[in-house]
């Protein structure tokens, strides 16, 4: 299989392997600090693809200038963790903890780490981004976050790294 089929198989791939153990949730909102820099995206995700591999820990992270949004599954032990470490990282202030629910299936099952910020995203995705984005953070506590914007993230996610047909 070519590179691109494989990434695209990952974009829309819907993932329904059960675990041995329930899988937990946990997605919330912040926004940064400060811009965050190529090297804050590198440093972050070199981390965490080692790191969440231990846990098994499962992951994507989306950022786009303001607002920062983030998806943690695995054991909630090891979710809950990480998530109390990502609190005190002082490049971000947590907005809000969207939801942390138990599930069958891991929805995000090959990506230890997926670190994505947004610029050169085609505006259509954008919007998209950001309209879910403040949805989600005007919505009621313990919003759930639907396979459609898994689907979303993931495809704003793996754009840049799909090469253009010429």
């Amino acid at each position: 299989m070519s590179d691109e089929l494989s990434r695209m198989s990952l974009l829309w791939e819907t993932i329904q392997q059960e675990e041995e153990y329930p899988i937990f949730r946990l997605t919330y909102l912040s926004k940064p600090t400060e811009p965050f820099t190529d090297a804050d995206f590198d440093d972050i995700e070199s981390k965490s693809v080692k790191a969440n591999n231990e846990r098994d820990v499962t992951g994507l992270l989306v950022v786009n200038e303001d607002r920062i949004l983030q998806i943690l599954e695995g054991r909630e032990e090891a979710v809950r963790e990480l998530y109390n470490k990502i609190e005190a990282d002082s490049r971000h202030t947590v907005l809000k903890l969207v939801c942390a629910v138990e599930d069958e299936v891991r929805l995000l099952l090959t990506w230890n780490m997926v670190v994505r910020g947004l610029n050169g995203t085609p505006p259509d995705l954008l919007d998209q981004f950001s309209n879910v984005f403040d949805d989600l953070l005007h919505a009621e506590s313990q919003s759930e976050v639907a396979i459609d914007h898994v689907a979303l993230f993931k495809e704003i996610a793996l754009f840049g790294t799909i090469p253009e047909k010429v």
